[in-house]
């Protein structure tokens, strides 16, 4: 499907949580632990749907690191989540859009590549992406994102053994730090203007974003609001829906509302 294609549509009734970005890596212990609380927390608020706008691995390779026990544990936890009641759906981010299949059946979630509509209960639409997709000054990295992303490097990636992935995903995260340092932070910012394009698009009255670990809330042409996230953990991390509207919180900073 391509950008300008009809994106699934999933309901985002009352209390459905929404974060971002949160690069889980077993071996960066605060963060994980962190989202394991998260998740155990939810049992008491027992939200309808939680939904995460990409990033939720700082790496995903494919086939087999959901078997790698830190990683197959966490999927556990998720699923307990779901067959608890809540629904979980999962965007792709710049990390890790090879989430697909192997994820959904250890998870018991669903993965959107390209991102999801959400119906609030009085029927607006909320666009939710991982947010890249608006960085559309930075031609560089959007020609990179189809390239990654097309079917053939996707099939490579998969054929690779895991060994071999791994040692590729290091030595491309290293290589995205270093060109990411030397851009303008004008090339990087996300734009206005594609966010207008997107909701425009689908019919939102909302976008909701990821990507850029860092906090927005402004006003668009058209009365459409648009909501950057921060990284989970920061001060304004977490998005609640609510029957018209969504409202902007934090994980960290209200505890119990997780």
């Amino acid at each position: 499907m391509s950008a300008a294609g009809r994106l699934p549509e999933i309901e985002l009734a009352p209390g459905c949580r929404v974060i971002a970005d949160l690069h889980l890596d077993p071996e960066r212990r605060d963060s994980w632990q962190a989202f394991e609380r998260f998740l155990s927390e939810l049992a008491s608020a027992a939200p309808p749907a939680l939904l995460v706008l990409g990033d939720l691995f700082e790496t995903w390779i494919g086939a087999g690191q959901a078997r790698e026990p830190e990683t197959a544990a966490l999927l556990d936890a998720l699923a307990a989540r779901v067959r608890a009641g809540t629904a979980l759906h999962v965007v792709h981010g710049n990390r890790d859009f090879l989430l697909g299949r192997e994820f959904e059946r250890a998870s018991g979630g669903r993965v959107h590549p390209l991102g999801v509509v959400g119906r609030l209960a009085s029927g607006r639409r909320v666009l939710c992406v991982h947010g890249d997709e608006f960085a559309t000054r930075d031609r560089s990295y959007q020609r990179l994102r189809r390239t990654l992303r097309s079917r053939p490097v996707r099939w490579l990636a998969n054929a690779l053994p895991y060994s071999w992935k791994r040692s590729a995903a290091r030595g491309l995260r290293r290589r995205s730090k270093s060109a990411v340092a030397e851009k303008p932070a004008a090339t990087l910012q996300l734009q206005p203007d594609a966010a207008l394009a997107w909701a425009a698009r689908h019919g939102a009255a909302f976008v909701l974003a990821g990507h850029a670990h860092r906090f927005r809330d402004e006003a668009l042409a058209g009365g459409v609001r648009w909501i950057v996230l921060d990284a989970f953990g920061g001060e304004r991390d977490l998005v609640v829906a609510a029957h018209d509207g969504l409202e902007c919180l934090g994980t960290r900073a209200r505890p119990g509302l997780a």
